[in-house]
This record gives structure tokens, C-alpha cells and sequence, in this order.
């Protein structure tokens, strides 16, 4: 059969492991390459082989190449139970990779638990030599020739209430939608406010709460169906605070991570705006999304929340070059911090100003209506569409 590309991750700490697979992808391609078999088809770089899971999710973030399959292989020996337990919750937020379980041994409740975290595949290791190409091969049996693409994720944190966070997801979605042509979908998951619909003068009775809280599979037509179009190319799923029907309803976080991948599949452009939420949430959130942008004014309360969140995120595997801080409502006279000793005190490599025009900011607000489409040629919205412009080269050119 033709084949075409595909990567392969290696979790594991042992040598061995990590020498008996590269030995499969390496093998030499016969003559009629055409139709070789998988080796000829896959490759393992050593900036593959993750020794963590923190690792593997910072390399699953990032987009696949060109779209092509993707598997995952899983060395459980280490603490099986752990690393399953963690395989269960990160199976679910990337739902287009496949992962394969290694291990030496091979008993049927273990391979039960394998398959309860998500592996699609349990593989001894004294087999990798015999058995791995034969996997690979049915991953691209099963894998459509034509990839869909699926869209990007940027999670918008905010750093204090209040802050802007808002206002910066609402603005960076229309510079999206409007300079590059993109569709675009706001995700309000602030269940005390849901500012979001507010700004944009909307209003619907089902939102995230409702997708969340339906039995069966998270799927594209039940995004689609449930989010409310402000205008072409710029959707939003309204909050529990906003959505009429869902007044009361907790958000379950468990089911966030299949319904990011629904609406990967239908926009692409995902913001999150994601204020108040449970550490192990926002852990998540930021493992999933390719650029995470923390919102903040240039006080000393703000920047110390500011520094323990970048902290927690790259203790948590993301990486620094992920994480994009925003100096909201900034002015070269007056603040208590300013614009470089916050960036030293993140330890960021830029700390992006978005300037203090109160006036502007309200005129959008009262408009129901981003910047760009109210005050096209006002100073504020310069600053988000270059900063919509910089999150977009950096995401296609693969992030980090």
C-alpha cells in the first residue's frame, strides 16, 4: 500500500526501549519504496523521546506535521499505575493520537487498565523488533490520506478581576477572523459573569455548561449547533452565567478536553476565556492549547499572581516560549511596575503592552462590536492586531 509520513513519541527512561523501536523506524526501506511497509514511513527523532509525562504533553501540543497520524508509545514499567492513571487524562485531550502501550510484562488486567486509559494498542516489549511494524501499519490503514486540519487552542487567563481578560479575548478573535480569514470560536468558560456574551450582544439558552453536561460523544454538529454567531466567521459558546437554560448547571471539566478536539474540528481559532478556574483545570487548558496568554496590569498584586502562574505552568511541562503575558491598560507614567521589571520578574522573554485607551475600549463595549470593526484606526487596536499577528506566525510556524 502507499503510504505517507507519520511521528512517532517514545515515553521512557530506558535506553534499551528507546534503541529497540529506533531500530524498527530506521530500518532501510526495500528498493520499491512504494510500497513498503511502515518503517519506510514513520520516524523517531531524539527530541522524541520524552522522560516524562510532562514531556509528552509539551511535544503532543504541538501540532502534528502537516497533519499526518501520530503515535504515542507509552513505557509503563516504570510505575505502571501512575503513568496509567495519567495516560486517562491525557488520551482524552488528544483524541487523534494513538497510543501504544509498552511493557514487559503482559497480564490481562493490566491490559484492561491500558485499554480503560485510552491505548489503542499493548505491546510487550521483547516483541518492538516483530511486532511494531505491523502496528504502525494498521494506524495507517485507519488514518484518512487526507488529514483533517484541526485549529488552534489559545487559553486567555486572567490575573486578577477585572484585569481585561475579556476584553483581550474578544478583540484578538476579531483581529483573527478579520486579517487572516479565519474562523474563529469563543469558548466563555467564566461561570459567575460570562462577559463575554455581554460585550458582544448576544444572548441563547444552551452554552458550554449544556454541551458538557449531554450523555453520549462530544461531536462537531453538537458545537456547532450550540454556539451563537455574532457576525460571519465569529461564533461564541456562552457561559452558564449568560446561557438562559443553563443557569445552575456546574461545568464538567472532565469533559472539557473531548469537547476542545469537537471544536478543533469546525474553527481555526479556539479562545478560551478562562478566569477562576481550578489549578488542575488550568493545567489542562494549558496543555492542550498551543499559545497560553496570561492578562495582567502592571501592579505588584498582578505580577506576583503573574510569576506564580508562569511557575506553575512550567512545572507543569509548557513551555516559556507558550506562555505570552499581556501588560494591559499600560502607560509609560504611572504604574507602580514597570514594563521591564515585570518581564524580569515573569522571567519572559516579552512582556507585550496593550495601551490604557478607556475611551476606545468602552465605544467596543457599548458597540457590542471588537475594535476592528468600531475603531479601525485607533491606537488600542493596533496593539491587538499585532499581537493577533504575532500569536498567528508563531502558530504556523509549528509554536514551540
Amino acid at each position: 500500500m502507499t503510504t505517507k509520513p507519520g511521528e512517532v513519541l517514545l515515553l521512557t527512561q530506558e535506553d534499551q526501549t528507546a534503541a529497540a523501536v529506533r531500530s524498527v523506524l530506521d530500518a532501510e526501506a526495500p528498493p520499491d519504496s512504494a510500497s513498503s511497509g511502515p518503517s519506510s514511513a514513520w520516524r523517531l527523532d531524539t527530541a522524541d523521546i520524552c522522560g516524562s509525562m510532562l514531556d509528552l504533553r509539551a511535544r503532543l501540543s504541538r501540532r502534528p506535521m502537516n497533519g499526518h497520524p501520530r503515535v504515542a508509545l507509552v513505557d509503563i514499567d516504570r510505575d505502571a499505575e501512575r503513568i496509567l492513571s495519567e495516560l486517562s487524562v491525557v488520551s482524552l485531550t488528544y483524541l487523534h493520537t494513538w497510543f501504544i502501550v509498552v511493557s514487559k510484562e503482559f497480564d490481562e488486567r493490566r491490559v484492561l487498565h491500558a485499554m480503560q486509559a485510552g491505548a489503542r494498542h499493548y505491546l510487550r516489549k521483547g516483541a518492538i523488533a516483530v511486532e511494531l511494524d505491523r502496528v504502525l501499519e494498521q494506524v495507517l490503514a485507519h488514518t484518512p490520506q487526507t488529514a483533517a486540519r484541526l485549529g488552534t487552542i489559545l487559553s486567555v487567563f486572567s490575573c486578577s478581576g477585572g484585569c481585561g481578560a475579556t476584553t483581550a479575548v474578544v478583540n484578538l478573535a476579531g483581529e483573527l477572523r478579520q486579517a487572516f480569514a479565519q474562523r474563529v470560536l469563543i469558548v466563555d468558560l467564566d461561570p459567575h459573569y460570562g462577559a463575554a456574551a455581554t460585550y458582544l450582544g448576544v444572548k441563547g439558552r444552551y452554552g458550554i455548561a449544556h454541551i458538557l453536561s449531554r450523555e453520549g460523544p462530544i461531536d462537531r454538529p453538537l458545537i456547532e449547533s450550540t454556539a451563537l454567531s455574532h457576525r460571519a466567521g465569529l461564533d461564541i459558546v456562552l457561559s452558564p452565567a449568560t446561557a438562559e437554560a443553563d443557569a445552575g448547571i456546574s461545568l464538567d471539566y472532565r469533559r472539557l478536553p473531548p469537547a476542545l478536539e469537537a471544536c478543533r474540528e469546525s474553527y481555526e481559532y479556539v479562545l478560551l476565556d478562562a478566569p477562576r478556574l481550578p489549578r488542575p483545570v488550568v493545567a489542562d487548558l494549558a496543555a492542550a492549547s498551543q499559545m497560553n496568554v496570561l492578562v495582567l496590569q502592571l501592579t505588584v498584586r498582578d505580577v506576583t499572581f503573574a510569576g506564580a502562574l508562569v511557575s506553575f505552568l512550567a512545572e507543569q511541562g509548557i513551555s516559556r516560549q507558550r506562555i505570552l503575558p499581556l501588560a494591559n491598560r499600560f502607560r509609560r507614567r504611572g504604574p507602580s511596575v514597570k514594563l521591564e521589571e515585570g518581564r524580569q520578574a515573569l522571567g519572559v522573554a516579552a512582556l507585550h503592552p496593550i495601551r490604557d485607551d478607556w475611551a476606545e475600549a468602552v465605544r467596543s463595549a457599548n458597540r457590542g462590536q471588537p475594535l476592528c470593526d468600531v475603531a479601525g484606526r485607533s491606537q488600542l487596536r493596533r496593539d491587538y492586531r499585532r499581537l493577533a499577528a504575532h500569536i498567528h506566525e508563531f502558530i504556523t510556524k509549528g509554536g514551540a
